[in-house]
């Protein structure tokens, strides 16, 4: 059994072997290497020993690549690159859009939303006289007409008023009756004479002027077509701003999530055949004797044949060739 003192160092991994082993039993790297005289070679376990830590040295450059593959999908993931200028131009692939909202109460002179009876006159015919009678607040006209509304809103004539008192903005307004339904599937009237407006642009401020330019808009709309139409105030539906637009909620963007996780596994994936490639092609392993490139002449105990070079002659035999020659 060998001792300490028969014992050495891999010049590879750094395992202990015999002192007269020409290859090292865990990573069959070959020992040929220079030593230094009376010192045993000592590496770190944790650089050396490690099978990890071995692989990523031995396969630096691939590591690299694909630290620099997993970069540009993530970069891609966010941006467009154009690689045809100079120098590659980026393009977010989808920007944030910004959304800010307001509501309108469709309501009348009445305050029909504060009372529950609403005293009319009724004017008779002829010389009979005018009667009173109470009766609760007509809440479904008002209703009716919020549904109506949100059509109008976005008509080019209030898009065109729009722009004339506000000046041209950035992005787009859409408004729906509060609480109505409208899918594929389903189409249900708001119940409530509430109309919301929504304005969106690619800024905060920009989404905030553009809601609050259409609210603008549509009052003015609905009091100059009521006043054409010569009504009184107490036939007149008003517009009362029961919501302000004081902020702005941010949607859509490129999300951080995807490039992160694409580099992880990218780089992750290059990682994996680093340690694949170290262990399907050891450090130091060396070949069959058979493949091994000769570096003198030829053995017959290798080759298996003797060899065709004619043995030197024994100088005797040379010296009674000659005297013959000569008699």
């Amino acid at each position: 059994m060998a001792t300490d003192s028969h014992l050495m160092s891999c010049l590879n991994c750094g395992h202990e072997i015999p002192e007269d082993a020409r290859f090292c039993a865990r990573c069959g790297a070959a020992q040929t290497g220079p030593r230094e005289s009376g010192l045993a070679v000592v590496k770190s376990p944790l650089l050396s020993g490690n099978q990890y830590v071995r692989a990523l040295r031995r396969f630096w450059w691939l590591l690299v690549l694909g630290l620099g593959i997993a970069a540009i999908a993530a970069i891609a993931a966010v941006y467009r690159i154009d690689f045809f200028s100079v120098p590659p131009s980026l393009e977010k692939r989808a920007q944030v859009t910004y959304t800010a909202s307001a509501r309108l109460l469709v309501t009348s002179a009445e305050a029909p939303y504060f009372r529950t009876i609403v005293t009319r006159e009724i004017s008779g015919e002829g010389d009979a006289e005018t009667q009173e009678f109470a009766g609760a607040p007509d809440i479904g006209t008002l209703i009716t007409t919020a549904n109506l509304y949100p059509i109008l809103i976005e008509s080019d004539e209030v898009e065109e008023l729009r722009q004339e008192m506000a000046g041209p903005l950035q992005g787009s307004v859409t408004t729906r009756a509060i609480y109505e339904v409208n899918s594929p599937s389903r189409f249900e009237l708001s119940q409530v004479p509430v109309v919301e407006i929504f304005g969106h642009s690619s800024t905060f401020a920009g989404a905030v002027d553009i809601t609050q330019a259409t609210v603008d808009a549509f009052q003015v709309y609905v009091n100059r077509t009521q006043d054409r139409a010569g009504l009184q105030r107490q036939e007149r539906i008003l517009l009362q701003q029961i919501q302000r637009p004081a902020g702005a909620v941010a949607s859509g963007g490129s999300s951080l999530s995807l490039p992160l996780m694409l580099f992880v596994v990218i780089a992750g994936a290059f990682f994996a055949l680093a340690i694949l490639l170290d262990r399907l092609f050891p450090a130091g392993l060396s070949l069959p004797r058979r493949w091994r490139t000769p570096s003198g002449p030829p053995d017959e105990t290798e080759l298996g044949e003797p060899s065709s070079e004619p043995e030197p002659e024994p100088e005797r035999e040379r010296q009674t060739r000659r005297s013959k020659a000569r008699v």
